[in-house]
């Protein structure tokens, strides 16, 4: 490299992508949460760049939407259908351009779900092996620690904590995973989750909107917004070390969730609500402080080219999302009405309730081709714990409870969600001849997308099939 491109690369801005697990839009103050002190260092990030309002992740799973972030491309282009790695150099990656460009590239917890792509430091887990740890001071010696291994080149750093995702502080299933840590890799040095005082009361809680008041629900949320205020613990930690070594005007930095928590109808669904995610994007003299976007529709799969366009990197020309960097600097782009959200499974044979899912500002509808009235969604993750188990506790007795776990177990091959009225996807209306029009509408939108991307469900859209059955062999 001559001297006069090693200028250029140090000149290039730090970037910090810091990701939450299973975090929900509403438990964040600045999207309107009403708990006192809950997010006070989000706030703070939101005050300090823009918020964008109407941002989605592409996949309401961990690993597809997280390998989506690093690639561009929907879990169908890169082939990320599941818990499933990309294939190593298969496709260009944010971390491997970024690397190739003089970046120093790190990866800091959630290891397996970016484990395919070239990084110069890779963490798996803080702790010790198979061990991903929730203790913000981890957080900041190791991001201090792999700053200073960068020696002054521009870096590239991704910050994964593990909250708020089950378990949730204080549960009995917090308990059952580090025993079961610990039965796994005895050797590893496992710290116990670092104890929380509980965020507020049961009684003073205020609940996820799509979840009925019940007891036990009003006790699982309270344990679940604790890990909340842990996750914002740690990125007030990681916001504190930038300004110590000097690094934040010159460093992007952007907070954004994998989806929504790990509850009934939010995570592993592509519902709006389960989709919807906290974007927050600070570049100190770049993109104006305290700004809020409420226009435009992102995706998570945006991050990659906006970076890549943000630090004067070409794009590659395969990719699903597009730069938001105009919006960034306060322009508008045409084109930001609709995004697309889609899951298949977690293995082949394995938790395999494929769903595309299309959303603008006024509309939702998600296409189910597993639902044929008789098979059960069934052992999800969104089902574990004490909420759902309460849900259907209450059903027994409660005739509008039990209707909605059917639909939760059931579904409908399509539903259509007046998002206006109707913004948490309670109330069916694609067999309303009422809003035909709208249906016909979304679905050509649907399809359109699915065609565009070379989706293998296609075909089960337009003949209203069931997925393929080698997705349920294992």
């Amino acid at each position: 490299m001559n001297a006069s491109a090693a200028v250029a690369v140090l000149s290039k801005p730090n970037i910090i992508l810091f990701t939450v697990d299973d975090m929900d839009i509403t438990s964040v103050n600045a999207y309107g949460n009403p708990l006192p002190n809950l997010t006070p260092n989000m706030d703070r990030l939101a005050s300090q760049g823009m918020r964008f309002e109407r941002a989605y992740v592409n996949s309401p799973i961990c690993m597809p939407c997280r390998q989506s972030m690093m690639t561009g491309l929907q879990p169908h282009s890169n082939g990320s259908f599941g818990f499933i790695e990309v294939a190593q150099g298969a496709y260009p990656s944010l971390p491997g351009l970024l690397h190739d460009a003089g970046y120093y590239t790190v990866s800091i917890s959630k290891g397996r779900d970016y484990k395919a792509f070239p990084w110069d430091e890779f963490i798996n887990g803080l702790g010790g092996a198979g061990w991903y740890s929730r203790k913000p001071e981890a957080f900041y010696q190791q991001v201090k620690k792999s700053i200073a291994k960068a020696d002054g080149k521009p870096f590239f750093i991704g910050v994964n904590t593990s909250d708020p995702h089950r378990p949730f502080a204080g549960s009995e299933q917090e308990k059952e995973y580090v025993e079961n840590i610990r039965k796994k890799w005895p050797d590893a040095d496992v710290p116990e989750f670092p104890l929380m005082e509980p965020i507020c009361s049961e009684a003073d809680v205020p609940l996820l909107p799509y979840l009925p008041d019940l007891p036990e629900i009003r006790k699982e949320t309270v344990q679940y917004l604790t890990c909340v205020k842990r996750a914002d613990d740690t990125l007030g930690r990681i916001m504190e070390l930038l300004d110590e070594e000097g690094l934040t005007d010159n460093t992007i930095f952007i907070f954004v969730s994998d989806h929504a928590a790990a509850m009934p109808t939010a995570k592993q669904n592509c519902y709006a609500h389960s989709s919807i995610t906290p974007l927050m994007v600070r570049w100190p003299g770049k993109v104006k402080p305290g700004t809020v976007d409420s226009d435009h529709m992102v995706s998570t799969l945006d991050l990659m080219p906006t970076l890549l366009e943000a630090v004067n990197l070409p794009i590659p020309v395969k990719q699903d999302g597009r730069s938001m960097l105009s919006i960034l600097q306060g322009g508008t782009q045409d084109g930001r009405d609709a995004v697309f959200t889609t899951y298949n499974y977690i293995a082949p044979g394995q938790q395999v309730f494929p769903m595309r899912g299309v959303h603008t500002k006024e509309w939702s509808y998600v296409f189910n081709p597993w639902s044929d009235g008789a098979k059960k969604r069934r052992s999800t993750e969104n089902q574990s714990g004490l909420s759902f188990a309460a849900m259907q506790q209450a059903a027994l007795t409660d005739p509008e409870m039990q209707e909605r776990v059917d639909t939760i177990l059931l579904r409908h091959r399509d539903e259509l969600f007046d998002l206006r009225k109707d913004p948490n996807s309670f109330d069916n209306l694609s067999d309303n001849p009422e809003f035909a029009t709208q249906l016909r509408q979304m679905k050509r939108l649907i399809s359109d997308e699915m065609k565009r991307s070379v989706d293998p469900l296609i075909s089960a859209f337009e003949n209203h099939t069931s997925y393929p059955d080698a997705w349920d062999q294992r």
